[in-house]
């Protein structure tokens, strides 16, 4: 086999199943553990909107599953632009600080995508300090997606990668 086989050299997570996202607070999607990868492209994708949505997403790391002590830290992102060929053509690389990227119409168009990219060893050099466990186990990393005044919908996927240890069934880690 050519290629990346997720399934069995990877894990896929479901962190926010497709919902609504408008009409209330900020939404804090439970957690994921990067203990046994080293990679995580985490998939954003948003519905129809019924007009364009001004809200924020972050990414924290949490010292539970739940989502407990966020501390927000700066991250790569990749977004599908409007109007883009095809609705599959991501931009280049672009750097969010730890307030993370307030959304706009050309950078989250209806049905549009943002692909979130952490590497394992960039957690503890956006904190400045030692993560908690050995390689950080305790620490998870969280995903908040701002809820907007607007009619939106949103899921949230992460893929893992760079598996530790590659086996045919991954274990869980959202929890």
């Amino acid at each position: 086999m050519n290629g990346f086989n997720i399934s069995e050299a990877g894990h896929v997570a479901v962190i926010l199943p497709p919902q609504s996202i408008s009409g209330g607070s900020g939404l804090i999607n439970p957690a994921f553990s990067m203990k046994n990868y080293k990679h995580a492209s985490i998939l954003i994708a948003s519905g129809a909107e019924a007009t364009q949505d001004a809200a924020t997403i972050t990414v924290s790391l949490c010292t539970t599953a739940a989502g407990g002590s966020p501390i927000a830290i700066p991250f790569n992102y990749y977004f599908q632009a409007l109007g883009g060929a095809g609705n599959d053509v991501l931009s280049s690389i672009q750097n969010a600080t730890a307030s993370g990227i307030t959304l706009a119409v050309g950078d989250w168009p209806p049905n549009g995508l943002i692909v979130i990219e952490i590497d394992a060893n960039e957690l503890e050099a956006a904190t400045g300090a030692p993560l908690g466990g050995s390689l950080g186990v305790d620490s998870y990393i969280g995903v908040t997606v701002g809820s907007p005044a607007a009619v939106d919908y949103c899921c949230v996927i992460v893929v893992l990668s760079g598996a530790r240890y590659a086996n045919a069934q991954s274990p869980t880690a959202t929890q």
